[in-house]
């Protein structure tokens, strides 16, 4: 058997059990237990507009195989290879941010970033973000698509039989799963401003803050300056310890942060009768 999809995922609500790795961190795997409508402007961009686009699972082309052979020897055994195989292109990142308000570390999680999350560049998009050592001065590129590399899983299964009469057999297996050990990378880490701290950006420089109520919500459904509201962040001060200052970059944003899952062997006894 062997099967090719070509498929496009788009919209702006990923489902009951949210993909966003701005969702908690990480997604949520339990249906009703995302954050989609608990703020309006989680769902909005820096432009001022829904933010629509490619959804976390989004893999235009996915290759599937299967094959098996039985063999039958010496009356008694039969002997049944089996190999299944998928290939599949890598799935959409999307750069985010808190905004409006962050919690401190500390707060029920070690890491409290991500709490307040807006896809400030529009969902699957990702911004290249640089900050400078001495000043702090962030510096974001144009934004693009980019994606996790390919997901290649190869798993194997052997089933050793032996027909003790006409109605009674015992079989063994072994089922390996991800046989050749692959680790592709499956995420990167999409937070723009650190966890680790308080980091969060106000709607446009010099904008209000969640606190400000209607203002504030305002400002957010509507185009500002995140660039500039990055380098001019009310929970940060300059060096000088006066003003708002730039936020903290995520020292990891754009590396690696999840993996295939590595290989597996299980080992089974059936009698049938």
């Amino acid at each position: 058997m062997f099967s090719y999809t070509y498929s496009r995922l788009y919209g702006n609500y990923t489902g009951l059990t949210s993909s966003d790795q701005s969702d908690g961190g990480g997604g949520r795997n339990a249906p009703n237990n995302g954050r989609a409508f608990d703020e309006p402007y989680f769902s909005w961009d820096a432009n001022g507009k829904s933010s629509s686009g490619l959804l976390p699972t989004d893999r235009p082309n996915t290759f599937k195989g299967y094959a098996y052979y039985e063999l039958g020897w010496m009356r008694h055994f039969t002997t049944q290879f089996g190999i299944f195989q998928v290939l599949y292109q890598g799935s959409p990142i999307t750069s985010y941010l808190d905004e409006g308000f962050a919690f401190a570390t500390g707060f029920n999680v070690p890491n409290a970033g991500g709490a307040f999350p807006v896809q400030v560049v529009d969902r699957g998009k990702f911004a290249s973000v640089t900050q400078d050592p001495n000043t702090g001065a962030i510096t974001v590129g144009p934004a693009s698509t980019v994606r996790t590399p390919w997901y290649n899983q190869t798993d194997f299964n052997v089933t050793q039989s032996y027909k003790l009469s006409e109605s009674k057999t015992l079989g063994f297996s072994a089922t390996i799963t991800n046989l050749l050990n692959e680790r592709a990378v499956t995420a990167l880490q999409e937070n723009i401003t650190s966890g680790f701290s308080q980091n969060y950006i106000a709607a446009g420089v010099g904008g209000p803050t969640l606190f400000s109520g209607v203002p504030f919500y305002v400002a957010a459904l509507h185009p500002y300056d995140f660039v500039g509201a990055l380098n001019s962040a009310p929970s940060n001060s300059t060096l000088g310890g006066t003003g708002p200052g730039p936020v903290t970059v995520n020292s990891g944003y754009g590396q690696p942060n999840r993996y295939q899952a590595g290989r597996t062997i299980r080992l089974g006894v059936r009698f049938t009768f």
